[in-house]
């Protein structure tokens, strides 16, 4: 339901310049986050690989944190969230990604990474809740978009991206590209689904 929804509010997009403000915004936001996270994930990777802990946790933190941080910057904007929804968004990607590393899920081919996601954006969505509840009766329904829209782009990757060194153009721009529209894919998701909840365009945005 929170799909159909998501995808009826974006054909609706252009007939709202607000709206369609917003939903720029955060498209663009979220698509930076994504880009931020692939260097942050690099560079955590880098500077604690003398760790030996795994690396799945240094993909939920910063995919996490990164995501989170950059949808704060318009969130506080247009409906008053506070930083407390990018420390959601951070703790909750990394704890599944956290337990993977604590039982020696060293494989995370198949559907795991998908599910790993799906959790990720199901816990940060139960914490972010509380910045949606004064905007609108319907915010419990964040919780499911918060999740499918962290599976989506973790599908993206799974059954796109070439899991070796990619050998041929074809498999490098399949790489690129999955991770390049990964925060594309969230964002539309997770930004048609807030104009739904929140009707923006009944809002005074200062953005």
């Amino acid at each position: 339901m929170a799909q159909a929804h998501s995808g009826s509010t974006l054909l609706r997009m252009g007939s709202d310049p607000t709206e369609k403000r917003f939903l720029t915004r955060w498209i663009v936001a979220n698509s930076a986050g994504w880009l931020l996270g692939v260097v942050v994930v690099l560079l955590l990777a880098a500077l604690l690989e003398s760790t030996h802990f795994g690396n799945a946790v240094y993909l939920g933190a910063g995919m996490g944190w990164s995501v989170g941080f950059a949808q704060w910057l318009i969130a506080r904007k247009w409906f008053d969230a506070t930083s407390g929804w990018m420390w959601a968004s951070t703790i909750g990607i990394t704890t599944p990604f956290l337990f993977a590393d604590l039982v020696r899920m060293r494989d995370l081919s198949s559907l795991v990474l998908p599910v790993l996601a799906a959790a990720g954006g199901l816990l940060s969505g139960l914490m972010q809740i509380s910045s949606l509840r004064s905007h609108s009766a319907k915010a419990d329904r964040w919780v499911v978009v918060s999740a499918v829209a962290w599976m989506c782009p973790a599908l993206l990757v799974q059954f796109v991206a070439v899991p070796r060194h990619p050998r041929t153009t074809l498999e490098s721009v399949r790489n690129i590209g999955s991770l390049g529209l990964g925060g594309v894919v969230l964002g539309a998701v997770t930004g048609a689904a807030l104009v739904w909840l929140l009707n923006v365009r009944e809002r005074s945005a200062s953005a």
